[in-house]
């Protein structure tokens, strides 16, 4: 989901060219682990009141 939601890179004098394309996948998986690590759904509470 967030490969969509990220900025597209463009192709001007600031574009990242090849470099990007090549790397923009850690940059996202990085987002991702940092968004994973403070989002709390409250899940894991849900579970334990109906599996308790």
């Amino acid at each position: 989901m967030l490969k969509i939601a990220m900025p597209d890179g463009g192709a001007g004098a600031f574009g990242g060219g090849t470099g990007e394309s090549q790397f923009s996948s850690f940059l996202t998986e990085q987002h991702a682990a940092a968004l994973a690590s403070r989002l709390d759904l409250g899940l894991a509470g849900r579970l334990e009141a109906d599996h308790g």
